[in-house]
């Protein structure tokens, strides 16, 4: 009981910690290795349908932040952080789903005699969705993958900052990518030259109700 609470106060810690950081220590590299662990971690996410929707471009080049940064209000840490990391959503995760759910059977999450009729529930579902609510799910799933980086990013030492304003249009014409991934937030990833400054938060009482 006592190592659950002590869990637990490492990720209320890791939660109350977490800021946007905008300024940062530049010539600082964080290996390769890292960053795939963090995303490694990131994807246990949760996701509708198993999907997984969430692509990303973990950006080091230079030259390429520099041509993003006009396109992103000219932000600072588009360039100075150690990555820029750009948040894709999947708006045809769907068309992936017979490798997924194979990929369940040979990893032991699925029974082999439970694919088939998986595999053509899933497909019927998806087939009376719009591509509205497709691109809507996968905005979803992105997101909470999103938010699970960035915590943990600060548990293992590093500051980040989401972005939401930039040109997606210019994100698609910079970063070469298929026409169905649609860019939805920008990050930068690094350690903190400032720390970033608190802001308040709304009380329980003006954001949610209990219903008994």
């Amino acid at each position: 009981m006592k190592r659950e609470g002590a869990q637990k106060m490492d990720l209320e810690k890791v939660i109350k910690e977490r800021k946007a950081v905008r300024h940062y220590k530049e010539n600082v590299t964080i290996p390769k290795s890292e960053i795939e662990e963090l995303l490694r971690l990131s994807s246990q996410s949760p996701s509708g349908h198993n999907l997984q929707s969430w692509r990303v471009a973990v950006i080091t080049n230079n030259e390429l932040r520099e041509k993003i940064k006009p396109f992103a209000h000219d932000q600072e840490q588009v360039v100075t952080a150690s990555a820029l990391l750009v948040f894709f959503a999947d708006t045809h995760s769907a068309e992936r789903l017979d490798d997924i759910y194979k990929q369940d059977v040979a990893e032991g999450f699925l029974p082999a005699e439970m694919l088939e009729a998986k595999i053509a529930d899933s497909h019927a579902y998806h087939a009376t969705l719009t591509a509205q609510q497709l691109t809507e799910n996968a905005i979803i799933d992105t997101s909470l993958f999103a938010m699970h980086f960035m915590l943990l990013a600060k548990a293992k030492g590093y500051d980040t900052v989401p972005m939401r304003g930039f040109s997606a249009d210019a994100i698609d014409a910079l970063v070469e990518t298929p026409a169905n991934y649609k860019p939805l937030l920008l990050m930068a990833i690094g350690k903190a030259e400032k720390e970033g400054y608190g802001t308040s938060r709304l009380a329980i009482d003006e954001f949610a109700e209990f219903i008994q």
